[in-house]
């Protein structure tokens, strides 16, 4: 069965002591499992080596035990396709050592988006070119490996202006880098844009029908297109297929976890439940 959730950050922000009403929070929504990524979170937390430890660990997994809620995806969003060696050594230490404390849960995965060839994250026509997808391979590679020395898992999220923005672009990435311990993020709004919405059916049953196996975790969100601009909105608020998304969950026998996208305190339980109805009625 899928469970429900809801990334922590789209919450609001909180003080790492208030994890708990956090987590209070996110029951009463009722949702069943969260992607916690620390820096984004918490406003007095930075995030290094030595704040990932054991006491970080033991007091998450306390309180998350308690409110019987999931560990599902720790985030760690770097660019994987950064020009500058130096910066990007350092942001594959950096997702090294979120794989060493994502051990701390049990099937909790460390996702990324897949970057662009920037030096600071924003959209080049030569994402599209063989130097960016060179570079990201490299990155992928390297963070592969230590997954797979400490039996961690890494998951790579596609987005229409990245490195990685198809489902063959993905599948590529894939095919080249072949590990139990890779999967993807699979979040179908992603790989749509004020060009392409229209196939969105296509574009999704392409996706489930090159990398099914691989997705470990699905965000959901929703978008409009309103005087030609292409507006993310939350799910069930826009023109998103989810009837072809939740039959090819089905089709496939996803046993997967769901995380809201750009949700709200105000809209993410009636959120969580257009989904389960969905899930439900497909």
């Amino acid at each position: 069965m899928i469970k429900i959730g809801i990334r922590a950050h789209d919450m609001g922000k909180y003080s790492l002591i208030d994890f708990p009403k956090l987590l209070n929070t996110i029951k009463t929504l009722d949702g069943q499992c969260i992607q916690l990524a620390l820096g984004k979170s918490f406003i007095d937390f930075n995030i290094s080596k030595e704040n990932l430890n054991s006491e970080l660990s033991q007091y998450l997994k306390n309180n998350l035990e308690n409110k019987d809620i999931n560990l599902s995806v720790l985030g760690c969003y770097i660019n994987m396709g950064n020009p500058d060696d130096n910066i990007r050594h350092q942001e594959i230490e950096k997702f090294k050592y979120h794989l060493d404390f994502s051990k701390n849960f049990p099937g909790c995965i460390v996702g990324t988006e897949t970057g662009c060839l920037t030096t600071d994250y924003t959209y080049t026509p030569l994402n599209d070119t063989q130097e960016a997808f060179d570079i990201f391979l490299d990155t992928l590679k390297k963070i592969v490996k230590h997954a797979e020395k400490t039996q961690t898992l890494v998951a790579i999220e596609g987005v229409s202006k990245d490195i990685i923005s198809t489902p063959e672009k993905m599948n590529l990435a894939l095919k080249t880098i072949v590990s139990n311990h890779l999967k993807v993020i699979f979040d179908p709004v992603n790989f749509l844009n004020i060009t392409n919405f229209h196939n969105q059916k296509e574009i999704i049953e392409k996706s489930f029908e090159l990398f099914a196996d691989k997705i470990a975790i699905i965000h959901l969100k929703d978008f409009k297109v309103e005087n030609n601009i292409f507006k993310i909105v939350p799910i069930g608020q826009g023109n998103f297929d989810i009837d072809t998304l939740m039959k090819c969950i089905k089709k496939y026998n996803l046993k997967i976890d769901i995380l809201l996208e750009n949700s709200n305190i105000e809209s993410a339980k009636k959120c969580i439940h257009f989904v389960k109805n969905s899930y439900k009625n497909s």
